[in-house]
């Protein structure tokens, strides 16, 4: 007989988000180009846990703000497709492109919206942090170029700051995927850098999967 897992040995995990979850490698935006995280995540989950199945649905769509979007498809897509054993959740780029007196609250109360939508149907979540943008990608932002500009960088600052509190806060009903923190840009070499990210907005073939793997680390003891 198999170990007594946390969940049942099929689990369902549902990635959601914008052009990040949606696997785009930067430049024209076309689907048939893209190569989401969850393909190599998929991989890795098979790979590492033989005796369950996994059905990984990516639901991310390009330019998909939080505030107004995701906040209100996310309940959509859980009623339509679910239930999930796992959510993993991953926005804030595009809302910090525009920044806004006052973003930084509006955002992050509306990515623990997300995840309280998800949390609240049974699903543990993971929580992923605001990846480092083209504020610093080959001096875009010095030069003027960057979609994301100071203010915007800051408020992504406090938006990670206060999603990790609110984490730590979640008596474990939420996991966090510190990405800024373990996948960053400014200590990169120039060799990594173009290896893994794209336009300074998204990543590359390989940093996607490089961003799978840090999922999955982090994820992992769930499916124990």
């Amino acid at each position: 007989m198999a170990a007594e897992s946390k969940f049942k040995e099929n689990y369902k995990i549902l990635a959601f988000g914008d052009s990040l979850t949606a696997g785009n490698i930067g430049g024209e935006l076309n689907e048939e180009l893209d190569k989401p995280y969850t393909i190599h995540l998929s991989k890795l989950l098979r790979e590492n846990h033989p005796n369950a199945t996994f059905d990984v649905n990516n639901k991310g769509i390009y330019g998909e703000l939080v505030c107004g979007q995701m906040t209100d498809r996310l309940p959509k897509v859980l009623k339509e497709y679910g239930p999930y054993n796992i959510v993993i959740i991953l926005g804030g780029t595009n809302d910090i492109i525009e920044a806004k007196k006052g973003l930084e609250d509006t955002l992050f109360e509306g990515i623990k919206r997300l995840h309280d939508s998800a949390s609240g149907q049974g699903a543990k979540c993971i929580a992923m942090t605001i990846p480092e943008t083209d504020v610093y990608f080959k001096d875009l932002g010095k030069r003027g170029l960057s979609w994301v500009k100071e203010e915007g960088e800051n408020i992504r600052l406090v938006v990670n700051e206060k999603l990790r509190k609110y984490v730590n806060e979640s008596d474990n009903k939420i996991i966090l995927c510190d990405l800024a923190e373990k996948f960053p840009q400014q200590s990169l070499s120039s060799e990594d850098l173009e290896k893994f990210w794209s336009d300074g907005l998204h990543f590359t073939e390989e940093g996607y999967n490089r961003m799978a793997q840090i999922i999955y680390e982090d994820m992992k003891h769930l499916l124990l």
